[in-house]
């Protein structure tokens, strides 16, 4: 599947949805992410938001407020206003400097 953000702040998804993950929440969005079961995007006032299949927490995006976000297969990752790299669940080879929150 694919995303896109609209000139309007909304977010469209096409293609396989058969976790949900073509079907992207209301809502006003900066940035958006898509990768296998699941995808995600950053909402206007910065909060991280993921949607579709969650079986290994990939969708279960950690409060707070980013500026970049990325979907992996079974994990995402997203970059904090402070500049901090994190990422959620089945990330068990990152690199320096990259904090795991679960």
């Amino acid at each position: 599947h694919s995303c896109a953000i609209k000139t309007d702040g909304a977010a469209v998804c096409w293609g396989n949805n058969d976790s949900g993950q073509a079907d992207p929440p209301a809502g006003q969005y900066t940035a958006i992410a898509a990768n296998g079961g699941h995808s995600c995007a950053i909402k206007t006032d910065g909060a991280a938001v993921c949607w579709g299949s969650s079986i290994h927490g990939e969708a279960d995006a950690p409060a707070g407020q980013y500026t970049a976000i990325a979907a992996g297969g079974d994990h995402s990752c997203a970059i904090r206003t402070d500049g901090a790299a994190v990422c959620w669940n089945w990330t068990t080879n990152l690199p320096a400097g990259v904090s795991w929150v679960l």
